[in-house]
């Protein structure tokens, strides 16, 4: 009987605002990663569900999976919120298929691989997934124990045992290419910039080689930037604008990285020669963006329609906490290039780090002022959260700084730490940032009468024309604020005064929480540069 392999996509509690708010769904790259990988194995066959892209209740994807009768379930959590409905999910489903594998991958399940087997599951991987996944499935085939598979946590009987560290994929030219055809397309959609827009994820490398203190990217890959070749990058391209793509989301934490600006000034040239025509999205630091003016006109021509800026505050004393490695004045810049080049402009800002003073908050309220003044189109202000795997995280459980570990609230956009301003002022400076940052926009658009041209006239024009249609979500999520902090309010002072973690939690997250999880043999300890 052919293996049967089964890979889901859980949503957050609380849903995606991505989805919700701006009508943007990018289709699961990691799992078609994963699905790659099985298809190796000689009449596998691989069934994808996607909880918000099928629109699914738990429920539903527990019925759908049951009926599939998988040898082996594979369920991301790529965000820390997605924890609770993961847990559920390999809970029913094993109280159905007891035989089934239960697998958890993504950045929670490295860094608190114990607590995600205690919730259900079987297998938790380490990091990269691609090859661990195919040595686990082989595993089973082959009625193997585990012990042998690099770079997971798995049960065996009443323990909990972890394996060998597995090294770093070097080249990943080497990954089978991701089996789009497993897809419908038309579930992801793009709609703030067009009803028919459908948009494809893809990775042109994996990592970050920087330090700052909030993101757990760093220790998912180990400290490192690889990347693809600018051949197997093309043809991905290709094959996404085969399949009925209009646009591609590059997933790369870091677009374009200083070791690698002539590589991405070669690929943009070949996307422009080969005619590719597609609109694509990158994230992308201030400081390079800001050095390479040139670059980034390039890459307006071959495609770039939307660029993500991590500018996190206007503080030049909280970049300096965060370890950002940046600069206010190279924010400004970088925004004003793109905005020249007519690429879209979005920002990341956040409020409530733990060391943040109220004067900073403000700071940073303000300074997206001064970005909009530049060209910013969008901020994205989010409430600072330590997430498992990183520094911070483990300052705050060591120190006694968190009021919940309910992982639902653990997505980016309701408090779950004690602060200097407090949470719930955090909340209401979050919140006011978020709206009054639109209206002060269109304020000043009106008074310097700005006038947009190219791509980004038309984007923001379709993105208006959403907005409008969108409205009654807006006012209900604005009336309904009021409720959001008084259950901050009440979760804080129920936690500060009566939550005790218990020193054997401590201990057993501070032992995985933040940890490299690779056995490192690279000489280069921060970039893995394919030049070509």
């Amino acid at each position: 009987m052919a293996f049967k392999a089964l890979f889901i996509r859980p949503s957050n509690a609380t849903g995606s605002a991505y989805m919700t708010k701006w009508g943007f769904l990018p289709a699961p790259l990691g799992l078609l990663d994963l699905a790659g990988e099985i298809l190796r194995i000689p009449g596998a066959e691989v069934k994808i569900i996607d909880m918000e892209g099928d629109n699914l209740t738990l429920d539903d994807v527990v019925s759908m999976s049951v009926n599939y009768k998988p040898d082996m379930v594979g369920i991301t959590l790529h965000a820390t919120a997605a924890h609770n409905n993961a847990g559920y999910i390999a809970r029913k489903i094993k109280e159905s298929l007891p035989d089934t594998v239960m697998v958890a991958g993504g950045h929670h399940a490295t860094f608190l691989p114990v607590e995600i087997i205690n919730s259900g599951f079987d297998i938790s991987v380490l990091g990269e997934g691609d090859e661990t996944i195919y040595d686990i499935a082989m595993a089973i085939i082959n009625h193997h124990d585990f012990s042998t598979v690099k770079g997971i946590y798995y049960r065996n009987g009443d323990r909990i045992l972890k394996t060998e560290p597995r090294e770093l994929i070097s080249d990943l030219d080497s990954l089978p290419y991701p089996p789009l055809e497993l897809l419908d397309s038309s579930k992801y959609t793009f709609k703030v910039y067009g009803e028919h827009e459908k948009v494809m994820c893809l990775e042109t490398s994996r990592g970050c080689p920087y330090a700052c203190d909030f993101c757990s990217v760093t220790p998912t890959w180990g400290n490192k930037w690889r990347n693809k070749s600018n051949d197997r990058i093309i043809e991905e391209m290709k094959r996404a604008k085969s399949a009925g793509y209009t646009w591609i989301f590059f997933t790369d934490d870091i677009f374009i990285v200083f070791p690698n600006v002539k590589q991405r000034e070669e690929l943009f040239k070949r996307i422009i020669e080969e005619k590719i025509d597609m609109k694509w999205i990158v994230q992308m630091r201030a400081d390079v963006t800001s050095k390479n003016p040139e670059l980034i006109k390039l890459a307006a021509e071959a495609g770039m329609g939307i660029s993500f800026l991590g500018v996190e505050s206007g503080s030049k004393e909280i970049l300096k906490k965060m370890h950002k490695g940046e600069f206010t004045p190279q924010s400004v810049d970088a925004v004003r290039i793109l905005s020249q080049n007519n690429i879209v402009v979005l920002v990341g800002m956040m409020i409530g780090a733990p060391y943040e003073r109220l004067r900073d908050a403000i700071s940073t309220v303000r300074f997206s002022r001064k970005l909009g003044r530049a060209g910013a189109d969008a901020v994205q202000f989010s409430i600072y959260t330590p997430l498992p795997g990183t520094r911070i995280f483990d300052n705050a459980l060591k120190n006694n700084e968190l009021f919940t570990l309910d992982w639902d609230r653990y997505d980016v956009l309701t408090p779950v730490m004690k602060t200097k301003v407090g949470p719930v002022l955090d909340q209401i400076i979050q919140f006011y940032a978020s709206y009054s940052f639109y209206i002060y926009k269109f304020i000043i658009g009106k008074i310097r009468n700005d006038r947009l041209g190219g791509i980004k006239k038309k984007l923001i024009d379709n993105g208006t024309q959403f907005i409008l249609k969108m409205m009654p979500v807006y006012l209900r999520d604005f009336f309904s604020f009021p409720r959001f902090l008084f259950k901050t309010y009440d979760l804080y002072s129920y936690g500060r005064k009566k939550m005790k973690i218990s020193q054997e939690r401590i201990k057993e997250i501070l032992q995985t929480s933040n940890k490299i999880v690779y056995a490192n043999k690279q000489k280069n300890p921060y970039f893995m540069i394919k030049n070509k």
